[in-house]
């Protein structure tokens, strides 16, 4: 069994005082205690390790709590080594771009013109999550990434016929903004576990680039063998009910 303290003494053991862990608890960065009565609490040791890792993240890297919820705000928190095996990569993955190459930005009225989308539709891509949108000096801003998934969703708007009338928009991007949020968490669990303490940076960064590409290709071609054979079977989900059963059993029958 876990070693249990009281606040008092997990106070002493980390220097974090009882309404900030308390407020980390409401905020959902740490899980609720052992409790044993109104008054009473039981926190284990992994509570240490949390606050020690919420504290790394605070002072070195001056990430903001939302971002440290996103980190460890769940039952599997990485350990503080794992995380700065993944901390150590910051600059080192995909190193490899041309010297020439220059990183466009682009004002979002410049874009929305570019590219024959609103600003609306342009704002609620921001919204879901599928990009990011900055605001300096009155400006807003769009950075190369999020540029590019602009062009290409626009293409699909104005060549591939994914058009307002046939009932697509932007809202039609959520479940790939999801799903890619979840793949990426899980990808750097699996991989932050795996190297952790046991390469060096040079090398979990070349891992990290042909693991990103390599999968980039097997996801591809597993979705794209995935669409074939619902096509195949004639039968398409058409609600949250038919894609649990197929998350159930790789079928939709």
């Amino acid at each position: 069994m876990k070693n249990r303290m009281k606040m008092k003494e997990l106070e002493r053991a980390t220097g974090v005082n009882r309404e900030t862990v308390r407020f980390y608890i409401r905020e959902g960065l740490l899980p609720e205690p052992e409790r044993r009565g109104r008054n009473v609490a039981f926190y284990d040791e992994s509570f240490i390790e949390r606050l020690e890792l919420i504290k790394e993240l605070k002072s070195k890297r001056f990430l903001p709590l939302s971002i440290i919820k996103s980190i460890v705000g769940s039952k599997q928190a990485p350990t503080l080594s794992e995380v700065q095996a993944l901390m150590e990569l910051d600059g080192h993955v995909f190193e490899g771009v041309p010297e020439e190459y220059t990183p466009e930005e682009r004002k979002l009225s410049e874009v929305s013109e570019r590219t024959g989308l609103s600003a609306a539709e342009i704002l609620r891509m921001a919204e879901i999550g599928a990009i990011e949108i900055e605001t300096t000096d009155g400006d807003q801003w769009l950075d190369d990434n999020s540029l590019h998934i602009v062009q290409i969703w626009g293409e699909l708007r104005a060549k591939g016929g994914y058009k307002e009338e046939l009932g697509f928009g932007p809202d039609n991007l959520q479940p790939y903004v999801d799903f890619v949020r979840w793949l990426a968490r899980e990808e750097l669990r699996m991989f932050a576990h795996g190297v952790a303490g046991r390469v060096t940076t040079e090398d979990s960064a070349r891992m990290a680039e042909s693991g990103i590409d390599g999968m980039n290709q097997i996801i591809g071609l597993m979705r794209k063998a995935t669409l074939l054979r619902f096509i195949a079977q004639g039968n398409v989900p058409t609600g949250e009910e038919d894609v649990g059963q197929i998350r159930r059993d790789g079928t939709d029958d």
